[in-house]
């Protein structure tokens, strides 16, 4: 049920209408990514706005998560808890093209919007449900976040420190590529949807998520039980790592048998071209903490900037271990151009990525304040000025 062109009509999701009644990462990440392919996004909120707007430093509830999950969407906020509130949500299900929502099983159709009550007045949908665990199973009813899943998925195991002790990855990896996944979904349905004629409904989980986010983990782990009976095998890259340098750290490796005689050269170790302790890559493997031992023992006494432009020369794999201003002032991220500015109200200009292979600048506007867009939202999906302003007025839906 197409609604009207969004911006560029070029964009290839023009026309697309999204209701987008989550919250937190996953799901308003999926909303933003259809957004900048050219959907039309509303963003419902209940009163008190989207849980994730206080979460780190900002101002006026915006914060980074908010913003960088649900910048420049049309803002719109239902009570949900009032029957009219929930009136609304579902007339506004049965006029879109896509409805995402991200809460327990069984709360959509307590508020009358699941997927049946929705399709059997908008047969096209394409409703796509994030939840932690899925829709049935023993672990139905739990609550999921991005850390603990990492925990349960194995992710925090993978990731241990030399000393064995599991480390959770410090950004919102699970939330993040959930949301990638379900944007993917929700694209493949709309395809699919112009030759059927017919709506979907889609499942995407957290764990589902994380799992195939850490398929080549999972399988080398099923290999190495398989041929080495559980026994960690010797390093394939050597050297490799994060070194320290005289002034920062550097990340280096070798993949090859070329590249580990070009960063022995550089390094000053000539001879372990030619010596059979260092002939291949299992050989070395064998040695490997004496290789990267004598190797951070060089890096140490000369700059970061030094080794960068040796081993550069010497076409290894190395870089400096930036942090994120280092690498918004980099000449390459400059000259890439991927980076956008988005000017939050109280806060000021901030660095965004676009995503790739999205176009233009004019779809990065502000994380609008909660029911910006009441009004104007409720208008276009078909309610009257009285129907509107019945729904203020009773407090069912708010206009900021």
């Amino acid at each position: 049920m197409s609604g009207p062109a969004s911006g560029d009509s070029s964009r290839p999701l023009a026309g697309i209408r999204v209701i987008d009644a989550t919250q937190g990462i996953a799901g308003p990440y999926c909303a933003s990514i259809l957004r900048l392919y050219g959907a039309e996004v509303v963003k419902i909120e209940p009163p008190a706005g989207d849980w994730g707007r206080p979460l780190g430093a900002g101002v006026n509830r915006a914060s980074a998560i908010s913003i960088a999950n649900s910048f420049g969407k049309r803002a719109l906020c239902l009570d949900a808890e009032r029957p009219a509130g929930r009136a609304a949500l579902v007339r506004l299900a049965q006029r879109c093209d896509v409805f995402l929502e991200n809460f327990r099983p069984g709360v959509m159709a307590r508020l009358g919007a699941s997927y049946e009550a929705v399709a059997e007045m908008n047969a096209t949908v394409i409703y796509c449900s994030i939840t932690g665990f899925g829709q049935t199973g023993p672990l139905v009813d739990k609550a999921a976040t991005d850390g603990m899943m990492q925990a349960f998925s194995g992710m925090a195991e993978m990731n241990k420190d030399a000393a064995g002790t599991p480390r959770r990855i410090g950004m919102y990896a699970i939330d993040t590529v959930t949301g990638m996944y379900a944007a993917q979904a929700v694209t493949a349905a709309l395809f699919g949807r112009m030759r059927s004629g017919i709506g979907k409904k889609l499942d995407i989980t957290l764990l589902n998520s994380a799992a195939a986010f850490q398929a080549g983990p999972i399988l080398d782990h099923a290999i190495n039980f398989a041929l080495n009976r559980g026994v960690q095998p010797a390093a394939i890259i050597v050297p490799a790592g994060i070194f320290d340098t005289m002034d920062g750290r550097v990340s280096l490796g070798a993949l090859n048998d070329g590249m580990f005689c070009r960063i022995a050269e550089v390094i000053g170790r000539a001879a372990w071209k030619d010596g059979p302790r260092y002939a291949t890559v299992a050989a070395r493997a064998r040695i490997a903490d004496e290789i990267n031992a004598e190797v951070a023992a060089v890096l140490r006494t000369q700059s970061t900037a030094h080794w960068v432009e040796q081993f550069d020369a010497a076409d290894s794999l190395c870089s400096a271990v930036n942090d994120y201003p280092a690498m918004l002032a980099h000449p390459q991220t400059q000259h890439a151009g991927f980076m956008r500015n988005i000017v939050q109200e109280g806060i000021g200009p901030l660095p965004l990525a676009a995503v790739p292979g999205t176009v233009g600048d004019d779809l990065y506007a502000p994380l609008p304040a909660i029911g910006a867009d009441t009004r104007a939202v409720l208008a276009d999906y078909g309610f009257t000025a009285s129907d509107i302003d019945a729904l203020i007025d009773s407090g069912a839906a708010i206009q900021s």
